[in-house]
């Protein structure tokens, strides 16, 4: 549209003033073509397209009536077969002389020449974008390629660094190996040895076993009963030990139970024993009680039969007396001499007799009394030290239990500060790991990155060198090295101009040829890329000093470079940037009045669009050195990779600790509660003895009082012992008195007996018998008395005591009671497990009487059996015997073996690649007969004796051979996937390239040649045609449209006048519609610049490509509307167009010839409706 507004298209008149909308309709038709005749409409092919504008500038579009929009027509009319793309169905006069303008090539992105009018007619132009894309994923694969082939070549070095350490430790393993071959042989030939053994042993005891087997056959009854009971017994045996560990877990339980109760058990056991002893007491009182009253009733009827019996004897003796009295009497003649001397002597005694009788009675009563006395005290003394003994018992089990539960505390003591310094080291170690790790994760990362770091620097460094050598070598002129080595600046500015300036590693080179050939340079020998500044492309600029913002220097004036030249360099890339103290300061200038790029002295920088970049722990330093260098060295990276392999070793130490201390402290936990367990019994037990003690002594207190004699008694036995002595010395003294009298009373008596004779001395002896028995009897009844005496005082000590313990009991009864009371509470929960104990414990007792008596009947058997089968018994010993080489041999075997099996040949290959071990080769029985057991441990001896003095050997290095080995490999193959990427790119490039090549000759091939056709057609006799400026690469220089006109040399289509531009570019547009026809063609005066002759040339020839297609030509000139079908005249009236059509009857066909042709076949093509214009005049 020419208008600026779609609504400038509405009619605006004085007969239509306000018109809403306006719309145009282009109707099409599908046509068959006849071979001789008009085209046929194809019947309902119809289509109209209509556009309609209105007021508000908007549009809309209909097909057929129907709204429809711009997408959906273009969409359909392509269908068709018309290029909306190109428009090649409209040839305007302008575009005709444009083609003529044309260049070979367009010199810009956007603009057009030949060539690239020609490619998209031909279609190949669809190939541009994937080419460029294809070529630019080239050219980044080939910057990947050569990154990975520097890491392979990296680390192929690291790898080859190794080899010398690997080789040793391949040695030494290759000596292990052969260390394990020998002992493999040896252990092969013990093996072998304890095979035959035991070959020879089974075939031994297989035979003595069939001997014994005939043997037993003659007991066979006896065997099978002894198989029985054996069988039953190992039945028996199980079900023991499974009840024995069943009772056991049940005891186990009883345990934790009982250790809640022990205290009331301890304490019940305090109060038992108490009530024990006072039961004792209390029984041993009654007991004396009892035992006085029947001492003192018995010593009362003692007392009253001894009178009786005295009573009796004295009346005998009476009786007797007088008899001897009348023996006497019948002899007192011959005696009375003797017996009036007898009585005088008698009558003499008789005081003397009766103070020695009186002080014998009161001896007797005092002795008695004092020994009441004696033994009184005597039975306290033994009662004390029996206490005393006891205690001492006390003490000394009191003391091994105070000691134990020192023992107990002290461990327990020990067990907790150990578990609490466990638990400290443990938060100790749990607090430093997090450290520790995060210094390992530092450490690794520091490590990577200084061995990234250290890689791109080589890079960096070999593009560098490598281009310093080509220019040393004079091969290149121009290349001045890096831009940062080309200047100085101040230490103090080195962080900022680092950080601002990343173009200090770029390349300075005098011009585009010398930077190519240092391109071309890089590439062939794969040394890097390289960023190039060129010195004669740089604009001019003013260099001189600027005026800053509180006067901070300009970057590029600090820098002093080492010639003039170099100054733009620097310039370009450091433009005006300033250089502030610190960010405070970079703020304020930054986003001043005017906006300004700053950078701070630590590397802080502030761009003009405000975005903040740089500072963080580590900044770029060393841009401006004298030297190309990197952050790190390979010693640095080195040293961070041992750091880093150290802190790993104390990482895995550090949680190796932990989990040997968590051990620790989980061992501890667990002991620690059975020490307090085992503590708390102790401690009941020793306050259980402490009591025992403390009642013990009280008693012996008591005991002490009770037979600690009073004042009064001391003084009574004094005073007794005393009279005693006094009186039996009296005693004494008047039986020394009476002695004389005595023997003269016995010298007179033994005169009469002489004179008596028998029957007097008999009568005698009856009487003074029966004065002696009178006499014990009195001695007896005074004892009686004594004891009586005494029973009643052990009476009424015994019932005191009673009455004490009773009391005592009553106490001690009323405590057992509340603390059996709270061993019953406690015990409820047990006595289920109690329960089970006792019936476990019960059936395996059971158990085990049975297999006792089981046991014993098979000994019965067996003791039977053998008596009667001492062969069998021999049998049986060389058996067992035999038997046990045999279980030797197998565990000797089993042994070997055992060792056999450890061994393993260590399979590493001289590229260090680990493989699985491989096993011991076997040996054959002819081998190992060849084999010498002695040569076999010398070489042993010998191998290890070689190994242990290599054993200072890194076998680690393999691991990390194997690791760089497989990193190479690794790397080879990112590299081999990387050439394959890049070779697969470029063969892509490659193919659309080609592609997009022969495409294009091909359609160019025949443009050329109809282009020959059409202008040789056209001007009868001329030629043209197109060449291709650079005949290698067409798409590199473009397309010449040479035209030879008729009788004319050739010429380029720019050097010919109007008619002949015209006439070519006809030529041309003809020769693509013969390459690629359209159904539809609109021509805008193409005729203007041409003579009457070259206007009918061309009007014929339109006229004879009407066969296939529908021209609609604007024209003027009549030689060419002359030859149209339908003429369409378009003029003004009233300020509106309106149009008059004219048919060129000439060229209509009759009717009756057209339903003719509609009868045969032809092509369709499709064609406006019947009033279409073939031509227009205005």
């Amino acid at each position: 549209m020419r208008q600026g507004k779609i609504s400038a298209l509405i009619h605006n008149s004085a007969q239509h003033p306000d018109l809403e909308y306006c719309e145009v309709e282009v109707h099409f038709q599908e046509v068959m073509d006849q071979p001789d005749g008009p085209s046929v409409v194809v019947p309902d092919s119809g289509l109209v397209v209509s556009r309609r504008a209105f007021k508000n500038n908007s549009s809309k579009y209909y097909i057929d009536g129907r709204a429809s929009d711009y997408t959906a027509v273009t969409a359909l009319l392509r269908g068709r077969g018309i290029d909306l793309d190109h428009k090649r169905f409209l040839i305007l006069q302008g575009e005709v002389e444009s083609i003529s303008q044309m260049k070979p090539k367009a010199s810009g992105e956007h603009d057009d020449g030949l060539l690239e009018y020609l490619e998209d007619i031909i279609g190949t132009s669809k190939y541009k974008t994937p080419i460029e894309e294809a070529a630019a994923e080239t050219e980044t694969l080939n910057d990947v390629c050569l990154e990975k082939s520097n890491r392979v070549q990296h680390v192929e070095k690291e790898k080859n660094g190794l080899a010398d350490k690997k080789n040793k430790a391949i040695a030494y393993i290759n000596d292990e190996n052969e260390l394990a071959s020998k002992q493999s042989a040896l252990y092969q030939l013990y093996v072998a040895e304890c095979g035959d053994n035991i070959q020879v042993t089974e075939e031994a005891v297989g035979q003595m076993q069939g001997q014994l087997d005939e043997e037993l056959q003659k007991h066979g009854g006896s065997e099978e009963e002894i198989k029985r009971l054996e069988k039953q017994y190992k039945t028996g045996s199980k079900e023991y030990e499974k009840l024995e560990n069943d009772t056991k877990g049940i005891l186990k339980e009883m345990a934790k139970l009982d250790k809640e109760t022990v205290k009331f058990e301890e304490k019940k056991k305090f109060l038992t024993n108490k009530q024990k002893k006072l039961d004792k007491t209390f029984d041993s009182s009654k007991f004396g009680i009892q035992e006085s009253e029947t001492l003192a009733k018995n010593a009362q009827d003692d007392v009253a039969r001894l009178t009786g019996e005295i009573e009796e004897l004295e009346a005998e003796m009476a009786k007797e007396e007088q008899e001897l009295n009348k023996i006497r009497d019948s002899l007192k003649g011959k005696t009375q001499g003797f017996s009036d001397e007898i009585a005088a002597k008698q009558k003499q005694l008789e005081p003397w007799n009766a103070k020695i009788s009186e002080k014998q009675s009161s001896i007797a009563v005092a002795q008695s009394e004092l020994d009441i006395l004696r033994e009184r005290e005597n039975a306290g003394a033994t009662a004390v030290a029996e206490m005393e003994t006891k205690i001492a018992g006390l003490e000394e089990q009191r003391d091994t239990k105070v000691e134990e539960l020192g023992e107990c505390k002290k461990q327990r003591k020990v067990a907790e500060k150990e578990a609490v310094s466990l638990q400290k080291e443990i938060e100790q170690h749990a607090a430093q790991e997090p450290a520790l790790k995060s210094k390992l994760s530092n450490s690794r990362q520091k490590a990577d990155e200084a061995h990234a770091s250290l890689s791109a620097t080589q890079s960096q460094g070999n593009v560098l060198s490598g281009l310093t050598r080509l220019k040393e070598s004079g091969r290149i002129d121009g290349f001045h090295g890096r831009l940062g080595n080309l200047g100085a600046i101040d230490q103090k500015y080195d962080v900022a101009i680092s950080t601002a300036c990343p173009s200090l590693n770029n390349l300075v080179v005098d011009t585009v040829e010398v930077g190519q050939q240092c391109i071309e340079y890089l590439r062939k020998n794969n040394l890097g890329r390289a960023n190039f500044i060129l010195l004669d492309r740089l604009p001019q600029r003013d260099l001189s000093s600027i005026e800053t913002p509180e006067n901070v220097p300009r970057l590029f004036d600090l820098v002093k470079s080492k010639h003039d030249r170099f100054r733009p360099a620097f310039y370009s890339v450091l433009q005006n940037t300033l250089v502030a103290k610190d960010l405070d300061q970079a703020n304020r200038i930054a986003y001043g009045a005017k906006r300004w790029r700053v950078v701070t002295l630590d590397g802080q920088l502030i761009d003009k669009s405000g975005t903040m970049s740089g500072g963080g722990t580590k900044v770029a330093k060393g841009g401006m050195s004298s030297k190309l260098s990197s952050d790190v060295t390979r010693e640095q990276v080195a040293k961070m990779e041992v750091d880093r392999d150290a802190l790993e070793k104390e990482y895995a130490e550090l949680q190796e600790r932990q989990r040997e201390l968590q051990g620790q402290l989980s061992e501890l936990q667990a002991k620690i509660p059975q020490l307090e367990t085992q503590a708390q019994k102790l401690s009941l037990e020793v306050e259980s003895i402490e009591r025992n003690i403390a009642d013990s002594r009280k008693h012996v207190q008591e005991l002490s009082a009770e037979a600690r004699p009073e004042k009064e008694d001391k003084t009574k036995i004094a005073g007794l012992e005393k009279n005693i002595a006094k009186m039996q010395k009296e005693v004494e003294k008047l039986q020394a008195e009476t002695a004389g009298i005595e023997e003269e009373v016995a010298e007179l008596q033994e005169k009469i007996m002489e004179v008596g004779g028998v029957q007097l001395r008999l009568q005698k002896g009856k009487v003074d018998g029966l004065k002696e028995q009178i006499d014990t009897l009195n001695e007896n009844m005074s004892a009686a008395e004594v004891a009586k005496a005494k029973a009643e005082k052990q009476k009424s000590k015994h019932e005191s005591a009673l009455a004490d313990a009773e009391k005592e009991l009553e106490k001690v009864v009323r405590d057992l009671g509340k603390v059996e009371e709270d061993v019953q509470n406690q015990s409820k929960d047990t006595s289920g497990f109690r329960k089970q104990a006792e019936e476990a414990e019960q059936a395996l007792e059971e158990k085990k009487e049975q297999l006792q008596a089981l046991k014993t009947d098979l000994d019965a058997l067996i003791e039977e059996l053998n008596e009667t089968r001492g062969v069998e018994v021999e049998m049986r010993n060389k058996l067992e015997e035999n038997q046990k080489v045999l279980l030797d041999n197998q565990k000797r075997l089993k042994y070997w073996q055992e060792k056999l099996s450890k061994l393993t040949l260590q399979n590493v290959s001289e590229e260090g690649e680990e493989k699985e071990p491989e096993p011991m080769p076997e040996l054959s029985r002819d081998e190992l007969e060849d084999l010498n057991k002695e040569d076999l441990k010398a070489s042993i001896a010998s191998l290890e004796e070689r190994t242990t003095s290599s054993q200072h050997i890194e076998l680690s290095v393999l691991a990390e051979y194997r690791r760089r080995v497989t990193e190479h490999a690794t790397r080879l193959a990112d590299l081999t996937t990387a050439l394959t990427a890049r070779d697969t790119a470029k063969k892509r490039t490659d193919d659309l390239r080609r592609l997009r090549l022969e495409g294009f000759m091909e359609g160019f091939s025949l443009i050329s040649l109809r282009l020959k056709e059409m202008y040789q057609m056209i001007t009868m006799g001329g030629n043209a045609e197109l060449e291709l400026v650079d005949s290698l690469d067409p798409f590199s220089e473009g397309i010449l449209f040479s035209v030879m006109p008729p009788k004319k040399s050739w010429k380029n289509i720019g050097n010919l006048s109007g008619g002949e531009k015209t006439l070519s570019s006809l030529a041309l547009v003809f020769a693509l519609h013969h390459y690629k026809p359209t159904p539809l063609y609109v021509m805008d005066e193409i005729d203007a610049a041409l003579d009457f002759r070259n206007v009918s040339i061309v009007a014929a020839y339109i006229k004879e490509r009407t066969k296939n297609a529908q021209f609609i030509v604007i024209s003027l000139r009549n030689n060419m509307f002359e030859l149209a079908s339908r003429l369409v005249g378009v003029y003004k009236v009233n300020h509106m167009t309106k149009s008059v059509t004219v048919e060129n009857r000439d060229y209509i066909v009759p009717r009756h010839q057209l339903q003719q042709q509609q009868q045969q076949p032809g092509t369709v093509q499709p064609s406006p409706s019947q009033q279409q214009p073939p031509a227009q005049t205005g």
